[in-house]
């Protein structure tokens, strides 16, 4: 069965070569050899004759080791490599005489996707000149979902993880001890109420507030990596008493925000103004929502048993309650 990535290829119109088998290459998937492609897909850099390779999806981002060990088998020829759910794509490496490889993140896949988007509008549009109503165009419209709306529309979620826990153990000169992963119950806060500005004027909001309580942290939340399944590992967690407190005793750290506005007391003399937004307390609505984020547990040989959070890569003492996979 094709991936949605390879759907989104075969609706830009890239064809592949027949004769070409599939290559796996450390969980690395060869979709094919180029042998035609659109205009668009020239303009970001795809060329007839490369290679396009897909990475696995993996809680932990894409290595420069793996791409080392990729390297060591793969064919001579021009590459590109997919790797999906990834920003910073930027990593050292040196090819052998005869492989040259560009690796593709989030920012070319959005760009192919928007191309998808604009392409499959086009073509709708050129069967139906003349005869589009504006009910009809107000229904083609993309609006986009609101984290608060995901987190709140789902079930247990779990946080994709952009640390490499070898990484928090060199800082400590251990990098050869072993780590073994484990999964942090952590919780978001969906907050619903009214920011108050200048004038008494009212703007209803949406917040979602991360809640880390091995770390004692809360954090705003505005944007998010899922993993779309749940790694079957051990669980831990803290169970918190005055999370209710914390939050609203924290909401104007977070949520109060200062804003520019344009002030004007002549022709010639304008300019702009910081003035407060600040959350009515009194309209907050909240409630909790369970997320996990994979992280590491490894022994110190100086202070015993640790955790590597998987959010900011803190070496965090270990504490807590381990529950059985969900």
């Amino acid at each position: 069965m094709e991936t949605s990535f390879e759907d989104l290829l075969s609706s830009l119109g890239v064809r592949f070569e027949e004769h070409i088998d599939p290559l796996i290459i450390s969980e690395i998937r060869c979709c094919g050899k180029i042998s035609d492609l659109p205009e668009i897909m020239i303009n970001i850099g795809a060329k007839k004759g490369q290679y396009i390779w897909l990475t696995s999806n993996s809680w932990m981002d894409f290595s420069r080791s793996e791409l080392e060990a990729w390297l060591v088998d793969a064919p001579n020829g021009d590459h590109i490599i997919v790797i999906e759910g990834q920003n910073n794509v930027e990593i050292p490496h040196q090819c052998p005489d005869g492989v040259k490889v560009d690796l593709w993140g989030r920012d070319k896949l959005a760009l192919l996707i928007g191309y998808s988007i604009l392409e499959g509008t086009q073509g709708k549009n050129e069967l139906n000149v003349g005869e589009s109503t504006e009910s009809e165009i107000i229904e083609t419209e993309i609006q986009p979902q609101s984290i608060y709306s995901k987190i709140n529309k789902g079930n247990l979620s779990c946080i994709k993880s952009h640390i490499n826990p070898h990484d928090s153990l060199e800082k400590l000169g251990i990098s050869q001890v072993p780590c073994q992963p484990i999964l942090l119950e952590l919780c978001f806060w969906l907050v619903k109420g009214n920011l108050v500005g200048p004038e008494n004027s009212i703007e209803k909001r949406e917040w979602v507030i991360l809640e880390d309580n091995f770390s004692d942290e809360l954090t705003l939340v505005n944007e998010i990596d899922y993993i779309s399944q749940v790694p079957s590992v051990p669980i831990l967690f803290i169970s918190s008493s005055n999370s209710d407190e914390k939050i609203r005793n924290n909401l104007n750290r977070l949520c109060d925000e200062r804003r520019h506005e344009s002030i004007s007391t002549s022709e010639l003399n304008s300019g702009k103004l910081l003035r407060w937004w600040r959350v009515d307390k009194k309209s907050i609505e909240y409630a909790p929502k369970r997320v996990l984020v994979p992280s590491w547990v490894f022994i110190s040989p100086i202070d015993g048993k640790k955790i590597i959070n998987g959010l900011n890569g803190n070496i965090l003492d270990f504490r807590g309650e381990l529950k059985g996979i969900d």
